[in-house]
């Protein structure tokens, strides 16, 4: 055991227990570094499997500790900044990252207040010297003392002066965000009553979905081999007829992962992949298909697999050099699709390979804000501000205009977005149909179409005034999938 020299003397350093260890490590590189969580676990959970014993329980530990403590950072704070007498921003970050560690801990987890301190503790002695870590401790020990009902006294007081800001505090979202999701619902046709039913669900942990990819392997044999390999129970998607829905396991150890016949993807993205490819065409042959945006080539793959059904071939197109080289990897089995690099702001035309009006389909999965999938990317919500939004938006017009160059007249453009924000998703599209080349296809129709059920979309969802179609918003809390947009436009 070590020592480290402290205000009152050396002291024998008490080890920290590994997961707190590697939850902290990962935590401090997320909030301080710039990491992304669902790379830095992932890989710290490998190294320290390979290095020693750590079970399942330590890894399911880990895991909540991190991607609870991201979740929640929002009301993490705001009770913490209730025990400190300085602004949070002037913390250590390590200090910081430890506190909204160890509040999880006291607040969400069972876990005794008294071990949840003292681990906590052990965890700063081994990066903090003696002042820092007794502040760790003060504030944490002060947080015990604080009853539920105060708190949530404290709470309401705030929602008699904003509804949306306390809401952000009891649901851990930014502000602006919350008025973002009312502003949604009500766009996309629901009532903004569903408001905190979206705002919950951002903070449950999404259900392991896997994709059977087609012309490449059975959903029935991916539920056979996840129920054999894994243990577990599987169930079979209703969102999406190629899903299977895994209630524990790692996916990684199964063969068809690693080689490529299957892959881990949201039932919402299936099925907006789904629709692409099924969208009926006005005349003409169906033989070209281009993905604009295509990483990190989720739909790409099925895209891929159903163009290989039908005789058809996909390009694929991404920006960044090294995700095409991920969507190559993502597709090696196919040899129905090309992966290309370049800027799908100017793609194609000249005299490139690729002439403008000369795509069967053209499928648009936008940059975006990323607000359908906070589930999965907790910190993601506390990285992005409304200036994003506006910038993001210029990105997205600009895409969807070169888009519809590309599109065949009586060709299908389809427009996906992993959010439901309504200037990334209705105002989009209500922008295409004043432009007045595209017509707005019911999207809801061919969601039912290609689901294994009827989705049950309200009938008032995803109208627009004057309009004929629909577009189709999906909703975590309805349908238990990311909240992705998806609406497809026929060119005239």
């Amino acid at each position: 055991m070590s020592e480290r020299k402290y205000a009152d003397g050396y002291r024998k350093l008490r080890p920290a227990d590994e997961p707190r260890r590697i939850a902290y490590e990962v935590l401090y590189e997320v909030c301080a570094q710039g990491a992304f969580a669902n790379i830095m676990l992932p890989k710290a959970l490998r190294r320290v499997r390979r290095e020693g014993n750590f079970s399942d329980r330590d890894a399911a530990f880990t895991s909540e500790l991190v991607h609870g403590t991201l979740r929640a950072i929002g009301r993490l704070d705001w009770v913490i900044a209730r025990h400190v007498n300085r602004p949070l921003v002037d913390l250590d970050p390590r200090v910081l990252v430890l506190v909204r560690m160890g509040a999880h801990q006291l607040l969400d987890m069972r876990v005794p207040d008294h071990a949840a301190v003292s681990a906590t503790v052990d965890v700063a002695r081994e990066h903090l010297t003696d002042g820092p870590v007794r502040f760790v401790n003060a504030v944490l020990r002060s947080i015990t003392r604080e009853s539920s009902d105060e708190r949530e006294a404290a709470m309401a007081a705030i929602a008699d002066e904003d509804e949306d800001e306390a809401l952000g505090v009891r649901y851990s979202h930014p502000t602006w965000m919350v008025r973002a999701f009312r502003e949604a619902l009500a766009a996309h046709g629901y009532s903004t009553d569903e408001l905190e039913d979206v705002l919950a669900a951002d903070n449950e942990v999404p259900t392991v979905t896997l994709v059977a990819r087609p012309a490449l392997m059975g959903v029935d044999e991916l539920a056979d081999e996840a129920e054999d390999i894994l243990d577990t129970r599987v169930a079979l998607g209703a969102i999406s007829p190629r899903a299977v829905l895994l209630e524990s396991g790692d996916p990684a150890r199964l063969p068809s992962i690693r080689d490529g016949r299957a892959g881990a993807q949201d039932e919402g993205s299936q099925l907006a992949a789904l629709i692409a490819a099924h969208a009926p065409l006005d005349g003409g042959a169906d033989e070209r298909w281009l993905d604009l945006c295509a990483g990190p080539g989720g739909k790409a793959a099925m895209l891929a697999g159903l163009a290989q059904e039908r005789g058809a071939r996909v390009t694929a197109n991404e920006v960044h050099p090294h995700r095409a080289r991920l969507i190559e990897r993502t597709t090696r089995l196919y040899d129905s699709i090309e992966v290309v690099s370049g800027d799908g702001r100017s793609f194609g035309g000249g005299r490139s390979a690729w002439p403008l009006a000369s795509f069967d389909r053209v499928v648009v999965d936008a940059p975006c804000s990323g607000m359908g999938s906070l589930r999965r990317r907790p910190e993601s919500r506390w990285n992005r501000t409304p200036a994003d939004v506006e910038e993001l938006t210029k990105l997205q017009a600009e895409l969807l205009d070169r888009a519809v160059a590309l599109t065949r007249p009586g060709g299908v453009l389809t427009y996906i977005t992993c959010s439901p924000h309504a200037a990334e998703t209705r105002d989009q599209v209500a922008r295409l149909l004043e432009g007045g080349d595209v017509d707005l296809c019911d999207t809801v129709a061919l969601a039912d179409e290609c689901a294994p059920f009827p989705l049950g979309v309200p009938d008032a969802a995803g109208r627009l005034s004057g309009v004929a179609g629909r577009t189709l918003q999906l909703w975590d809390h309805r349908f238990g999938t990311d909240l992705m947009f998806v609406a497809c436009l026929r060119r005239r």
